[in-house]
């Protein structure tokens, strides 16, 4: 098995590929990326030549229906359209996305397309379910050559079975894509709305190549013994000056609390996602009050220069402190002159100021905007991170109707799976949804979160039963999570939230013993804990909650720092 695999690298290793044709195979894209397939009579067309992997490399767990794991290694830098990438995160739903983790999930958009994810190769992105059967590995010589293999693995509800393969080759830059057993249809077959997609796209989603899409051009549907391959240009005339807001205060630019009257430290991050330099551009930073919009903070930085591919974290030099509780909107914005992709300039994050006892909650509404609800059994759920710790989860409610009694298991669950997913378990309960309604659900004994973040969330075992109500009009926290038999962020959490909440307080007693203690101070710094020891000076001391000396932040939580004879206390989130 191993020496076929290393006669096959061998053979991979080739870049003196003729020519293309003007006939057969497809593109170019905008960048000049071709695809042939194994299907196309003409010199450079790729012939079928299926490596298993399966034993040899290392097994992908963790995967369901709909969900995203990794990241992965590459191990090494591919060349990728005008760019390199080095890992890869990897959807149940047939593909890989370099470093963007967000769902592809049924209807499943064609490529190129700006919408989340991007960045992708989608050698089978349909509807799979590799929770219900088959494996799927992964194999790097760390030198040149990467495999990533789906082997055997069925369609959702459907069955079937599907094994398939991509290949990325440094020496020659090519992607490949084979299949070795192709049976079945997706649910709703190939030609329904949003069955199915093969092909790539770049980092920002504007440049791609569809080799199929829902069925069409039915010639090229996935069948076994089938290779296609994905050819970069030798040069290209492409030119695009672009650079992208990548995100605000956190790495998914995912809604945040903030306590009312702490001092935050406004932070993102740019990318020039363009093929060229970039010098001498404006970043700018605004808070607005919502759902009204106004200004009622703003900062402006000046990057002096960024080369393709380059990813600067930023941090603004004034600080916002909030004194009145509410919904806030924080936009980071580029300014670069030239700039011709205007649609990823901009992020904005939601923003709640909150103080104990409250509500944390990502909508102020009284009746949803819709109901939504899973054709087999499911739910949804929604994640919080306190801005204070300890404190404790009286109650819980979510917005949900059903058209006759329907029970549901209500859940409050540590985000301590992988990559801050639902973990552990903290409190479990039923309750009956009937009447449109708010269902409030009472906690008892109440659960108290020490560090880090929880999540609320209700599921159904009965199909189509209940609906759960959704905010889709106003800023999306980018928090809501889906269940369809494993948890996953939603897949349209760019656009809607989930009408979930929770009730907290501080644990009685904490309160009244940080305000007699000499470590209360006005100013409070919110940052990541990498952040923090970056920014650490020489001389001063860092205490833990409990009044310790330690020398490192290694986890979320409250710290207090000491220079001088001045006290800060410092919230790190993670």
């Amino acid at each position: 098995m191993m020496n076929l695999l290393l006669v096959f690298l061998i053979a991979l290793s080739s870049n003196n590929l003729p020519s293309l044709p003007s006939f057969g195979g497809g593109g170019p894209d905008a960048y000049g990326y071709r695809w042939l397939d194994s299907d196309t009579v003409c010199p450079g067309a790729p012939t079928f030549n299926w490596i298993s992997i399966n034993g040899i490399g290392t097994r992908i767990t963790g995967l369901a229906d709909d969900n995203v794991v990794g990241p992965f290694p590459i191990g090494f830098e591919f060349p990728y359209y005008w760019y390199r990438v080095n890992r890869f995160y990897l959807g149940s739903n047939g593909y890989i996305a370099f470093d963007d983790n967000f769902l592809s999930a049924h209807p499943f958009q064609n490529v190129p397309n700006p919408s989340r994810p991007n960045n992708v190769l989608a050698p089978l992105m349909c509807d799979l379910d590799p929770g219900r059967g088959g494996s799927v590995w992964y194999w790097t010589n760390n030198r040149d050559t990467c495999i990533i293999e789906f082997d055997s693995v069925p369609f959702w509800n459907t069955g079937g079975m599907n094994s398939f393969q991509i290949i990325l080759s440094k020496n020659d830059s090519i992607i490949r894509f084979q299949y070795l057993i192709q049976n079945g249809q997706p649910y709703g077959g190939w030609r329904s709305s949003g069955s199915s997609t093969i092909g790539i796209e770049n980092v920002v989603g504007q440049v791609g190549l569809s080799y199929m899409h829902a069925g069409l051009p039915d010639y090229n549907l996935p069948h076994a013994n089938l290779a296609i391959i994905f050819i970069p240009p030798e040069s290209t005339n492409y030119v695009v000056n672009d650079m992208a807001c990548w995100y605000v205060m956190n790495e998914q630019s995912e809604g945040i609390f903030i306590y009312q009257g702490d001092t935050v430290i406004l932070r993102g991050a740019v990318k020039n996602t363009g093929n060229r330099p970039a010098n001498n551009f404006p970043v700018y930073c605004w808070v607005r009050s919502m759902p009204a919009g106004t200004i009622v903070f703003a900062d402006t930085l000046r990057i002096d220069a960024m080369t393709p591919g380059e990813i600067r974290e930023i941090t603004f030099n004034r600080r916002w402190v909030p004194t009145t509780t509410g919904q806030y909107a924080i936009d980071i914005k580029t300014g670069l002159t030239g700039d011709m992709v205007p649609n990823n300039d901009q992020i904005r994050l939601e923003a709640r100021v909150v103080s104990y006892p409250g509500e944390l909650r990502y909508e102020d509404l009284a009746s949803p905007h819709g109901m939504w609800a899973w054709n087999g059994p499911g739910g949804y759920g929604a994640h919080f991170v306190p801005p204070r710790y300890p404190c404790r989860i009286t109650q819980v409610k979510i917005y949900a109707s059903a058209t006759s009694a329907t029970p549901i298991s209500v859940l409050i669950l540590k985000d301590n799976g992988p990559n801050n997913s639902p973990g552990e378990t903290l409190y479990l309960t039923q309750t009956t949804v009937s009447t449109q309604q708010w269902y409030n659900i009472n906690v008892s004994p109440a659960v108290v979160i020490n560090s880090g973040g929880f999540f609320v969330g209700g599921i159904s075992n009965i199909s189509n039963q209940p609906s759960f109500g959704m905010d889709t009009a106003n800023t999306p926290s980018r928090q809501t999570w889906e269940y369809t038999t494993s948890w996953a962020k939603y897949r349209t959490a760019d656009k809607h939230d989930v009408m979930i909440r929770a009730v907290v307080e501080m644990v009685p007693g904490v309160e009244e013993e940080f305000s007699a203690s000499p470590l209360r101070r006005k100013e409070i710094w919110i940052m990541k804990a990498e952040e923090w020891n970056a920014l650490k000076k020489r001389g001063s001391e860092l205490f833990n909650v409990n009044g310790q000396r330690i020398s490192r932040i290694e986890k979320e939580g409250i710290y207090f720092f000491k220079e001088k004879e001045n006290y800060r206390k410092i919230i790190i989130l993670h």
